[in-house]
């Protein structure tokens, strides 16, 4: 074996154990609860990327006394046993991370939804669709509940419809009692009527109790939720509207801040927000509160035909009224042209496509009823200022 030789060997040799050491000083644990895919996700590509060694707990009721990694990952829930966890954690001086917001007074740094943002991204989604009365609904309440709620409740301060303080106690336990409860509840409020609920599972009972009263989703109540799981949202009777939390942006964010604190950085002074992705939009809300009937008819219309090449001339000529009248009357229901409320559709089929497919621009422009490419991409920059393909990447 010649000298050079040997010297190389020796020198991948060093960097090997160099690599180890590394990879040995990333040992991240992981703790959270409930497991979400979307969220450990986030992580485990921050992991991936930078030679973390990730050991994943679902749940904080092991306290690990014995662990002696760099840095956790956690969400800090109302149960004691999170709490002594952390806790225990702390004062081992293991840098901490939490990405919830449930327990606001225990100090240690975060990454989390913007929860206002998420309600406020609600009140957006329900007064483009022209609902005036809205409702919130949950079975809990805790202090992510109660920023969701103020974000939905800042363009709405006169909201009456509220169901999670009202649950009967004896419902607790009894299903049948719970939705009949709640469908009488239902069945009292006016219509149409637009509820936000706290997650998925909070808006599949809901609209279990709307079957159980005969009431019609979306036409009479429109239900919306939050986190967008699509084994929930999509196998229920009527597909459920959600809104896409970021989790996996959350969780690689999370990652980068704990990377910063193990590397003996000084945490944010304030919690670190994630913006929500925007609303996927399924049958539980595709609707818009009208209660003239020449509007309605019209948005039906509209809502059939988005894919053609039609205008204001051919929905006038279809409910048998001129250009005139159906102006009037949709200037006065929504407030907008049906000229406009077209071309507001259009967009916001484009946007759904672009978040949630791969589909290329031109197919996207025949799928909106856009004549050219180039078409769709003025009229989408000139509502957005920026191009579909820059819209996609943010």
């Amino acid at each position: 074996m010649t000298g050079a030789i040997a010297k190389n060997l020796k020198k991948l040799a060093q960097n090997r154990l160099h690599l180890c050491y590394t990879y040995a000083m990333k040992n991240v644990l992981v703790m959270i609860s409930p497991m979400d895919a979307a969220r450990v996700g986030g992580v485990a590509r921050y992991a991936h990327e930078h030679g973390w060694m990730m050991m994943i707990q679902d749940w904080l009721g092991h306290n690990p006394l014995v662990w002696n990694g760099d840095g956790v990952i956690a969400t800090l829930r109302k149960d004691p046993s999170s709490y002594d966890t952390i806790r225990t954690l702390m004062r081992r001086h293991i840098p901490i991370v939490d990405i919830t917001i449930n327990r606001p007074r225990v100090n240690v740094p975060r990454v989390m939804s913007d929860h206002v943002g998420l309600g406020r991204l609600a009140a957006e989604h329900f007064a483009n669709r022209n609902f005036k009365n809205i409702a919130w609904f949950s079975i809990g309440w805790g202090n992510v509940h109660n920023l969701r709620f103020k974000g939905l409740s800042e363009k709405f301060p006169a909201m009456k419809w509220v169901f999670s303080d009202e649950l009967p106690k004896k419902s607790q336990g009894d299903w049948n009692t719970f939705y009949g409860w709640i469908a009488a509840k239902l069945m009292s409020a006016p219509k149409p009527l637009a509820v936000l609920t706290y997650n998925e599972a909070d808006a599949a009972r809901l609209l279990a109790a709307t079957e159980r009263a005969g009431i019609l989703v979306p036409e009479e109540i429109a239900i919306l939720s939050i986190g967008n799981n699509p084994l929930i949202c999509e196998s229920q009777s009527i597909s459920l509207s959600s809104i896409d939390q970021n989790l996996d942006r959350g969780g690689y964010e999370a990652a980068a801040l704990l990377q910063r604190l193990m590397d003996g950085k000084r945490p944010p002074r304030t919690p670190i927000l994630i913006p929500p992705a925007g609303v996927v939009l399924r049958r539980s809300t595709d609707v818009i509160a009208v209660s003239d009937p020449i509007v309605r008819q019209g948005l039906k219309y509209i809502g059939e035909n988005l894919a053609s090449s039609f205008g204001t001339t051919q929905i006038a000529d279809s409910l048998g009224v001129t250009h005139d009248v159906l102006h009037k009357h949709f200037v006065a229901e929504l407030g907008r042209s049906a000229g406009r409320e077209i071309l507001r559709q259009r967009l916001g089929k484009v946007k759904l496509l672009l978040r949630n497919t791969r589909m290329p621009i031109s197919e996207i422009a025949a799928a909106t009823g856009f004549c050219t490419p180039s078409h769709l991409s003025n009229a989408f920059r000139d509502a957005t200022g920026s191009t579909p393909r820059e819209w996609r990447k943010v």
